[in-house]
Parts: structure tokens; sequence; C-alpha cells
């Protein structure tokens, strides 16, 4: 390996390994051309040959010995150096490290898979002759020897006491890149060949079927791909030979794009004219547009108000400045619906559609055309918040309080926020529009850290549906069960459907029955892995688990005393799907949730069948809560609405109305006033009252209160550290220590100590997942400079305790989910 002491040019480059910072290394000269800020590098680290990403070329320090990069992969960078800033402020913030943040941001598959192999040393060789038969290091060099090049089955803390004594050596491996430009073959002419002199050589007696105008189109296009040829001509593949024979066409490779736009399922029409509050809000943000500085905006339009279209217009008036714009929904399905609207006005050339939905080669191809400079607009859930568009200047992040845009794996993010902070980096215009704000955004909006926007009115000043709340509880004399429609809901269906209209109905539980219990012992059937019980789906006729996977056939007996005896309890949507198929037969009823929706493009096909009025009743889950807009709807029920109210978390309250605020609003939005039916067991709760009456100001000041008293956000900066493991014994006392050690860093912070509560440890509400036993601790602060900063000195330091008892630790920077 080359080192060198003085060199002109080096690189900052973050590694793809779970490591903090970025290092430096020393550019050969002959890479120095290639060798560009959002390539890919191989390097060398720690005695390992790793990818790394290059952030920045910066002059090689005279007095540091720097290793070479080895070579640069990417012929063309995959990120420009705009969004190198916001990467790193991404991995500061959510103490996570840059490599793998921008493995994150990146196309899947993109990156090349990283694992771990070992090979043997001559010590390694003699100790498999004279080591005991049956010992466990025995075994594992053995497995060494015979699977050379493959991945260890142990985790490598298990394997390094046997690199210590020098049996073998750990190396990192990399299974190469899986996604890339699609190839395909393409023909073409060879220069200087002209078409005249061509169709001379065609006589009428060698002349085959179509041949004069498959020659004009070849010598008249360019490159062609040949399968184009082919399907155009019947006779393609002989015409192609021949001439290539002939020397006048030439074939090659070449790239092409996957579309993944299709059809236009849901139009947009340009409105004759925007309603006055419409023309405010837009004005606002024109002028802040103009500005070309940054301005966070909340648009608080009840729904139904006509929010799309003020995007629409400012994402217009962005492109008429050179400018690009980022429109994120919190769902994928929502993303294809927004997708839809806007081809249908602005044609599909500078709209591009970019989510985790895509296969990895679309999702390679739009990312190439983003970097590119061919989007003027990217639509997408979480991730194109990462887009490197050339110059963003708006940002619009729909339906801002939907929780989606926390993402609850590996770099745990929340959307929204980093919006705003990529916006303040590209000096951009950020639009955070909702009927139902969150409560720290709209305690933004009202203490002027946003510029609050409110249209308060629907569109043609269309009345907001009336909402009816049916308390659930029996009554004296009758017997408790699990009633899915009340006789009040029931009654509305039915008339609905004899004046033609359509219905809604939400329950956010999937699956036929929610339980099943032994009569006998009292047992639930339970998952093995996770601490829930199993649910039943009718279609697949199994029990399966909605967190692991795990998965029975239907039982007859109990697994845990092995009688008969077992009865089920609880209903899903599938449940209910059959409920009114069976209560009113002739009505062609559909359901949008996770099982129906698996498959690629499964979600708009229900919602364009349901849009195009061919379907009479949609039920749903959370899926169906989002800001879709279907004139014939005039009823919305709600099936259980105390679900969200029993969740262990702070916002339960905030979620809940939310909830009910969001689906309520799917109904009355054509020229019939809408009708909302909540089914509740608790309709005196704050938020459900609020719901009822539309009333957000009340609900916000009531949340606002309770929060205030007792240190949550927005008053508050939270970090949960969860703690997982196979031992519950291990995992607990490893919270424990965890807890104490905290403790002790803080007590000796004479001041910014006590402004860190630390809460816990306590284990997990959702105790057991996936084989693992979860303990938390909860930190509250109200100085996020503070957290970080005891967050990201202490982070490193936990690991490397917890890590020889099997433990480990996941860090949550402003946590959603605390189950």
């Amino acid at each position: 390996m080359k080192h060198s002491k003085k060199s002109p040019c080096c690189a900052r480059i973050a590694v793809a390994r779970p490591v903090k910072g970025t290092f430096h290394y020393r550019i050969p000269p002959e890479q120095a051309g290639a060798a560009r800020v959002g390539c890919r590098a191989l390097v060398p680290f720690r005695n390992r040959t790793v990818t790394g990403y290059i952030l920045e070329r910066v002059p090689a320090p005279e007095d540091r010995d720097l290793k070479d990069v080895l070579e640069i992969i990417d012929p063309e960078p995959l990120f420009n150096d705009r969004l190198v800033p916001f990467l790193e402020w991404m991995a500061e913030y959510y103490i996570y490290p840059i490599g793998q943040v921008i493995q994150s941001a990146l196309p899947a598959g993109l990156n090349g898979t990283h694992f771990s192999t070992a090979r043997l040393t001559e010590a390694g060789r003699e100790a498999l002759c004279t080591l005991p038969g049956d010992s466990d290091e025995r075994a594992m060099l053995a497995w060494v020897r015979d699977h050379h090049g493959k991945r260890l089955p142990w985790p490598v803390r298990k394997v390094s006491p046997l690199e210590r004594k020098g049996y073998l050596v750990i190396e990192e491996a990399v299974r190469e890149r899986r996604t890339g430009p699609l190839m395909r073959v393409f023909v073409r002419p060879r220069p200087g060949i002209e078409l005249s002199s061509v169709l001379r050589d065609v006589t009428e007696s060698s002349k085959a079927k179509g041949e004069v105008e498959f020659l004009k189109e070849v010598l008249a296009g360019g490159g062609m791909p040949a399968t184009a040829l082919k399907a155009r001509f019947p006779n393609g593949e002989y015409l192609i030979r021949k001439w290539i024979k002939r020397g006048v066409l030439e074939s090659y490779k070449g790239p092409v794009y996957r579309n993944p736009a299709g059809e236009v399922i849901f139009l947009s029409p340009a409105p004759a004219r925007l309603y006055e509050q419409q023309e405010r809000a837009l004005s606002h943000i024109k002028a802040a547009l103009d500005r070309e500085r940054f301005s966070a905006c909340l648009l608080h339009g009840i729904t139904g108000s006509g929010k799309t279209e003020v995007y629409y217009r400012a994402v217009e008036h962005v492109l008429s400045k050179g400018r690009q714009a980022i429109l994120m929904a919190p769902e994928i399905s929502l993303a294809g619906y927004m997708e839809g609207l806007f081809r249908s006005r602005m044609g599909e050339e500078g709209v591009v559609v970019y989510h985790s939905g895509l296969s990895r080669g679309e999702r390679y191809d739009q990312w190439m055309r983003i970097l590119k400079g061919k989007a003027g607009l990217v639509i997408g859930a979480r991730s194109a918040l990462f887009a490197p568009l050339p110059r963003p200047g708006l940002i619009i992040v729909d339906e801002e309080h939907d929780v989606a845009y926390k993402q609850e794996r590996n770099l745990r993010y929340q959307a929204r926020d980093a919006a705003v902070v990529r916006a303040k980096m590209e000096r951009a215009v950020v639009i955070l529009g909702s009927g139902t704000p969150s409560v720290q955004s709209y305690h933004n909006g009202i203490s002027g850290r946003y510029h609050l926007i409110s249209m308060p009115e629907r569109v043609e000043k269309r009345p907001l549906p009336e909402v009816r709340v049916v308390d659930m509880r029996p009554g004296e004399n009758e017997k408790g069960g699990d009633r899915m429609l009340s006789p009040e809901l029931r009654d509305a269906i039915d008339d609905t459907l004899c004046a033609g209209n359509q219905t809604i109905l939400f329950l956010n539980r999937r699956g036929y029955y929610r339980l099943h219990l032994c009569s006998v012992c009292g047992q639930s059937v339970r998952c093995p892995n996770c601490d829930v019980a199993l649910v039943y789906h009718l279609r697949e006729d199994r029990l399966s688990c909605h967190y692991c996977g795990f998965n029975l056939e239907n039982l007859d007996r109990c697994p845990s005393c092995g009688r008969q005896g077992l009865r089920s309890f609880g209903f899903g949507t599938e449940k209910l799907e059959h409920e009114l198929l069976s209560c009113f037969p002739g009505s062609r009823v559909a359901r949008l949730d996770m099982d129906t929706t698996r498959r690629k493009g499964q979600a708009l096909k229900i919602l364009k069948r349901f849009s195009e009025h061919e379907t009479d009743i949609l039920v749903g889950t959370q899926m169906i809560t989002k800001g879709y807009d279907f004139p014939g709807v005039t009823l919305v029920g709600v099936i259980a609405a105390d679900l969200s109210l029993s969740f262990p978390d702070f916002r339960a309250g905030e979620r809940t109305f939310q909830i009910l605020s969001q689906v309520a609003g799917r109904a009355g939005r054509g020229d019939r006033r809408g009708c909302v039916i909540v089914q509740t067991f608790n309709p005196d709760h704050y938020a459900i009252r609020a719901a009822r009456a539309h009333d957000f100001p009340s609900f916000f000041e009531r949340e606002k209160e309770l929060r205030e008293q007792l240190g949550y956000p927005p008053f508050s900066h939270l970090a949960c550290l969860r703690l997982e493991g196979n031992s519950r014994k291990r995992t607990a006392q490893g919270a424990a220590r965890t807890a104490e050690s905290i403790r002790g860093i803080l007590s000796r912070w004479p001041k910014r100590g006590k402004e860190v509560q630390v809460l816990g440890p306590v284990e997990a509400p959702l105790s057991k997942l996936k084989g693992k036993y979860r303990w938390q601790i909860l930190l509250k602060g109200r100085k996020v400079s503070v957290m970080g900063h005891l967050l990201a000195g202490i982070e490193s330091q936990l690991k490397r305790a917890l890590e020889p008892e099997g433990v480990r630790l996941v860090l949550d920077v402003d946590p959603y989910q605390m189950v």
C-alpha cells in the first residue's frame, strides 16, 4: 500500500461503516480527475477495504501520513456538493454514522452489501490439527476453512478471540451493487451512411416485406432500441442482422430509462378561479419565494379548503424562477395520487416520482434524472427529502402532522423537521400543510417561528359534515360484545346506498379476529417472538403476527393446555368487509389495508375504482384517512374511535383528534353535505368532543396546557434509549447500568446536569419484539444543544459497554413510537 507524507490533494470521505466522523485519504494523481464529490471510492479502513463517499476535496495536510484511495467506483457523482451539509447535519442531530446516512439516502440496491468473512492463518491450520474435535473453536475454524469468502454465520465479537490468537484474519467483503442503468441493445447507421445510397441497393427481387420503411426509420432516427424495431416489424430481427452484415447498421448497448409513471388515474382540471383564502395564501407564499430567502410557512387549511391548488400554483411560481420543488406525502399511495394530479396538468417531462414503492431500477433512474437537472418537481414520501436537485427553492410537506413522516428503523429521522432544516440550508421556502396541524408545528406558528397561514373555509363555502357520536357502551339491559355496526350506522349506510352515494368506513385494525382465547386455561394464542396475540386472517386461514410475520395454521386446540375450547374475539377490517356484504347484499365493497395492497400499484387501482364509483363502500385502515378527494362520499363511519386513545403515549389524544378530523374530512366534498358517525366508548373525551365540533383551537389549548404541565414537546425535547437483547435478565441489567451511568454523568455537570431529566428504565410496553427483550429510558430536556451534547458523548461508550452482554442500544432522537 502506498503512503505519502505530502501530496497536492486529498479527499474527505465518509466510510459506509458504523463509525462516527469522516476520514482523509490521499488522491493518487491518476485518479485526480475521477475523484469528485458525490462519487464512491474504495478505501483501506482498519485493515479492510470498504466503500466510502467523497464529501470534499481539500489540500493534503503536510504533517499527516495518509492512506491512498484505492479506486473510484462511479464514473459520475451520485449526489451533488450542496446536499453534503444537510447529510452531515442529519448525522450529527440524529447521532447516526454519516456514511450510513448517505447509504440510507441513496437508492436501494446501489450500494454493495458489506459483510464479514475470514481466512485461516498458518497457525489456524495447525490449530485444526491440535484442538479437541468437539471444541467450539475447532468447529469455527473448520467452517472458515470450508467456506472461503462466505459471510460469517456468527457475530464478529464471537470470532474475534480466534483472531487475537492469530488463528484467522477477519476481513470485510462487499457484494457488488445490484442496481444501475438498464442496458439494452440499440441499432444505428454507421457513420457516413446515406439513406439514398442504401435504398438504391434494395432491388425489387431482394426486397423483404417492410424493408424500405425499416431502413427509413432506422436511418432517420439515429439509435433505436432493437426491441422496438422487432415489435414494429414482424421480420425485424432478420432485417437487423441483414443490414449489420452489409455494414450499413451497427449494434451497441445503451441505457434505457425505466419510467414508473403509468396512466394518469386522478385528473385535476384547473379551477376557473381561486377563492379569496387561496389567493391570500398564495400571495404570501409567492412573496416568500420572490425573496429567495428561507421561510417556513404553516398552511392550516381545513379539509376541503383547496390546499392542493395552492401547492400547484406555488410549484408553478418556483419553476418560473428557475428553481425546483419537492412535494412530500406521508404515504406512497397518497404520493401516487398527488403525482397523478400534478402530471395531468404539468405533463410528464418535469414531474418525477421517487419513493420506496418503485423497483430498485426505477429508483436509480429517477434519482439520476433528478441529479442531472431533468426534474422540476419531485413527488414522494419520506425519501424524496434527499432528492439531489441542483437548485431547490420550495419544499412542501403535505399532511405534516402525520406520524408516517417519522422513520422507525435504522436512521430514525423526522422528515418534516428535517425538511425545515434542508429548506433553511438551501435558502428555500418550506410549506407545512395540514387540516389538523401537529401541536408542535402550530405552537411554532403562533409563537412566530413559522408564518401561520389560515384557510378556515371549504371551497365554494361548502358546509363541514355533521358529526354524530354514538356511545357504544352497553345499556343497563344490554350485553357487551363485539358490535361492529351500531343501528345508527347501519341505517345511515342503507340510506346512503339508496341515494346512490358512497361510504367510507374507517377501522385501524387489520385481520378477521383479533384474539383467540382458551375457555379452559384462559391463555391467548400468542406470538413466540413478540409480546402480542396472533391475529386470524380468514382469506389465508392462518393466525399471523403483524410485527415479525410469524404465522400458524388455524388451531382447534389450545397450544398452552392442549384442550379444545378456543374462542375468537374482536374484529378487524376483513371481518367488517364480510359483515357489510352480509348486511347489504348487492353492494360493492372494497378494502384498503396492508393485506390488500401488497402488490405494486394495487392501492391506486382500489382508489381509482372508488373514484369512478365502481365501489359503494370502502373499508380501510389509516391509509384512507389521508388527503383524498372523492366528491361522491357523503357518509364516513368511524368504527372504533378509541383505539388510538389506548396507546401508552402522550400524543394519544392528538393522534385521535387528527385521525377523526381527517377521516371526517373525506365526507361532503361534493355538492351534497356529508355526515360522519363516530362510534366510541369514550364520548366525553376532549379529543372526541373537539373533533365532533370541528374545533381545533379548543383542542390545541387543552393539549398545550397538559403538555406544559408535564413538560412534553413542544416545551421540551425527548430522546428514547431502547435496549434490546436475547436475555431478559441481561437486558434489564444493562438498562439499569445505562440509566445509572447517565445519571452519574449529569451529576458531574453542576449547571447543565439539572436541565436533563432521566425517566426509567422501564420495560417497553411491547416488551418482546422479534425475539428481542426490550427496555427503555426516556431523556427529557428543554435545550436541544444540551441533549445533543450528552447523547453524542455517551453513545459510543454505552454501546461498547453493552455489546459484551449481547445487548444492543438503539438511540431515537425525537421519538414518536414509544411502544
